[in-house]
């Protein structure tokens, strides 16, 4: 048979304690493996991949250029913006008049293209949103005196809106226009 012996007091703390180291410790132990397998987990989530693209071996196709890259310099930067800069005089009378207001009809209106221009310009006349009147191309360094009716325009006093277009002067394509408010006279 066995006996069982009260313990002493000291000895019930004795063993209290180790229980509380134990746990204490197995406290750190579990808090430790969690801490590592989260940190392992946030480091399999977030790998550097590779791309699906890269190729597994090297194509070459000899494009390269040899000998380094030649910069341009600040001169020749400028000069090819002045090139595509469009700065164009634009000369032509506030006034057209017509003595008749028949089709065909001729009228005096000037506009002038000057030699400084690089441009020809191609005038238009609109009465409200209506072309009436429609110049022939003028290169640089020349003018015209008159225009002629595409459509018939009652006699009176009108405010028109006349466009000069802007083309290249070697394709011939439209690059931009300007318009003015003009007064037209019909007789």
């Amino acid at each position: 048979m066995s006996r069982s012996y009260p313990q002493s007091k000291e000895a019930k703390n004795e063993g209290i304690k180790k229980k509380k180291v134990i746990f204490i410790l197995l406290g750190v132990v579990i808090v430790g493996a969690v801490t590592l397998c989260a940190f392992k987990g946030c480091l399999k989530t977030s790998p550097i991949q590779e791309s699906q693209s890269t190729p597994v071996y090297l194509e070459d196709e000899g494009s390269s250029i040899e000998g380094e890259a030649q910069a341009k310099e600040r001169e020749e930067i400028l000069k090819e913006l002045e090139k595509q800069q469009l700065v164009v005089t634009d000369k032509l009378s506030s006034n057209i008049e017509f003595s008749s207001g028949d089709i065909g009809s001729v009228g005096e209106w000037i506009v002038e293209n000057p030699v400084e221009n690089t441009i020809i310009q191609q005038a238009e006349v609109f009465l409200d949103d209506v072309l009436i009147a429609k110049s022939t191309p003028i290169y640089p360094n020349q003018h015209i005196t008159a225009v002629r009716l595409l459509e018939d325009v009652q006699s009176g006093e009108y405010d028109v809106t006349a466009y000069i277009n802007y083309y290249d002067i070697e394709t011939k394509e439209f690059i931009s226009k300007a318009g003015y408010k003009i007064h037209l006279a019909v007789r």
